[in-house]
């Protein structure tokens, strides 16, 4: 038995490159399980018993750290050493080979692939499969499965709602059925099916059906890497019968234009839905909605997980194809069948549509196209496990999370919640260092820390320059007293000087006296003659010396006037330097108290950081 045919593991679709992965967490967030992705580590790994295989992530990741697996090597080798083979090929083959799908078939059968089958032919008998379950069993809801993703989902995630799959298989279950069951030169054989989705591997898996998935993404590379022009090979046409409408099977509403020809007015009672999240927000409340008893007014359920349908699938090449010119191409084949069977135009004849339903009842018997599925749930429940309100409050406070104003819900985690994020590091999924609340906090601290110091570092400063200052200030206050000590000094040195002026003129008035008396005393002895002579010599002396004390005196009073004017200028120059003191004095005294302004205000904001922390 194959080890992934049972309800333990699935089988990888997607594998991860961890040297390309930088851990951006796109993959996660366009993820509509989330929890099947690990990003606590240097990479995003999967665990791929809870990946429902959709592919998103592959296309989402810009680095090429995802790929998808399919079996195209094992599909060249066993053709190459002589498996007998045959194909089936996706109606998303007209939008992804266009113009070139009957070319493809030519081209497998040159490689040696014995027969190829549209399986748009098995899209027609799936809808009649579950056109006859409604009719037998009226159920209330019946929800589509041609999607190996939705299964997956709803075997993992909600396996309530498995009584209401589709009880008939895929369209590819279907084909490969008709082979084995219509077709004996093929019933044995191996079947490769060229499909436009990873996850269908995973189908083969569980319902035996199909033993090669060859992607279109696959098949096209390896084409282009053999420069294998497809045009080259002869049209050739399929060895089933050919489809009417169901080869729009491939695009969101397929299955319900389909449905209308065999019960028309069915449209009016078919939920169509497609796209993520969509599909699974809808999937997840249909589940309440079934558990609260409430009452539909359809009850067909047209779903698919892409939102571009099957044309668009992981597995395709035309991802960047406008809609309209992609969904033409299955629309101008859907048309041509039309043509082909006479149902075009409003109204088919009912002899066209009678011969359609015959061929159809042809390849169609009770219970050969039926499938179970497995519930899954038990593994997610083994790997997945909620915290309590008391944990999950634990988790959001190591977040640095304290209150609702930190619940950002932003996103940048890949989650849709910071619950789900909690969730995930609860179960060791992920770490806070993904979120963008916590990142941000430390970035806070580190910036907090830088202030912190910087404050420290500033009031270290400013108290050394304070010091420097006061320091300062009492140095010139001391040069202040001394300069008024010299200038008080100076100006006493000036008022003695002016009292030497008055001793002065009392020596000049006694010399003049001594002059007058001289002059007298000479005059009185040319008049005594010989008698006079010596007293003659001593006035003359004495005249002398008045003279000369006289000059002196004229020098002393230039010297003095000189002192008094450098007097005059120090103390002029003096007072002007105190003046000068005064001024740089007040400045120093205002630069002080600016930096205890500083100073208290560095320590407010310093005690301010310690009582946040």
């Amino acid at each position: 038995m194959n080890e992934y045919a049972t309800a333990e593991h699935l089988r990888p679709v997607i594998q991860i490159d961890p040297a390309k992965c930088c851990n951006c967490h796109r993959c996660i967030s366009v993820c509509p399980v989330k929890m099947c992705n690990n990003g606590s580590g240097g990479h995003v790994s999967i665990n791929h018993d809870l990946c429902i295989g959709c592919g998103t992530c592959i296309e989402a990741c810009s680095h090429g750290a995802r790929t998808g697996i399919d079996d195209m090597q094992a599909f060249f080798h066993d053709l190459k050493n002589g498996i007998y083979m045959v194909a089936i090929v996706a109606p998303a083959v007209a939008s992804n080979f266009a113009g070139k799908d009957l070319h493809l078939n030519g081209w497998l059968k040159s490689i040696g692939v014995k027969a190829v089958f549209d399986v748009s032919f098995g899209a027609e008998l799936t809808t009649k499969s579950y056109i006859e379950q409604i009719k037998k069993e009226d159920p209330q809801i019946l929800i589509s499965q041609p999607c190996p993703a939705l299964v997956s989902f709803v075997e993992i995630y909600c396996p309530q709602l498995i009584p209401y799959l589709a009880k008939a298989d895929s369209p590819m279950a279907h084909t490969v059925e008709c082979i084995r069951h219509f077709y004996p030169a093929y019933r044995d054989c191996k079947i490769a099916v060229i499909s436009p989705c990873f996850a269908k591997r995973r189908e083969f898996d569980e319902n035996g059906r199909g033993d090669y998935n060859v992607t279109m993404k696959s098949l096209d590379t390896w084409l282009k890497e053999n420069n294998i022009d497809l045009s080259t090979f002869p049209q050739v046409d399929y060895d089933n019968p050919p489809a009417e409408r169901a080869v729009l099977y491939s695009v969101p509403g397929g299955l319900m234009r389909t449905a209308e020809r065999f019960v028309p007015g069915i449209s009016s009672k078919t939920r169509k839905i497609e796209g993520q999240p969509a599909m699974f927000e809808y999937l997840a409340g249909l589940e309440r909605s079934l558990s609260s008893g409430h009452k539909f007014h359809y009850q067909l359920v047209d779903c698919l997980n892409c939102d571009k349908g099957c044309n668009r699938g992981g597995g395709t090449v035309n991802t960047r194809m406008p809609l309209d010119e992609l969904e033409e191409l299955v629309e101008s084949r859907a048309l041509a069948r039309k043509e082909k069977w006479k149902t075009s135009g409003r109204k088919p004849s009912k002899l066209a549509l009678w011969r359609l339903d015959k061929t159809l009842n042809a390849y169609w018997k009770p219970g050969i196209y039926d499938r179970t599925y497995y519930d899954r749930s038990a593994v997610r429940l083994r790997c997945i496990n909620n915290p309590s309100q008391e944990e999950l409050e634990q988790i959001y406070l190591s977040m640095d999370k304290h209150g609702s104003a930190d619940i950002y819900n932003c996103g940048a985690c890949g989650y849709n919640s910071c619950e789900q994020m909690a969730i995930a590091i609860f179960n060791g999924l992920n770490r806070r260092e993904n979120c963008h609340h916590y990142v941000m906090s430390l970035a806070n601290q580190d910036h907090e820390k830088e202030i912190r110091e910087a404050v420290k570092s500033i009031a270290e400063a400013v108290r050394s320059g304070t010091e420097a200052l006061q320091s300062n200030v009492h140095d010139l206050q001391e040069i202040k007293n001394m300069n008024m000590l010299t200038t008080e000094g100076i100006k006493d040195l000036n008022t003695k000087m002016n009292g030497i002026w008055d001793i002065m003129g009392i020596i000049n008035n006694v010399a003049d006296q001594t002059k007058i008396i001289a002059f007298n005393a000479e005059l009185e002895a040319s008049s005594s003659g010989e008698a006079g002579k010596n007293f003659h010599i001593v006035a003359t002396e004495i005249r002398h010396l008045s003279d000369t004390i006289l000059d002196s005196i004229k020098e002393i009073k230039r010297i003095i006037d000189e002192i008094q004017k450098a007097s005059d200028k120090l103390i002029f120059d003096s007072e002007n330097g105190t003046r000068q003191i005064n001024e740089s004095w007040e400045n120093a005294k205002i630069l002080e108290k600016g930096f205890g302004s500083i100073m208290a205000s560095s320590q407010s904001v310093a005690s301010n950081e310690k009582n946040r922390n």
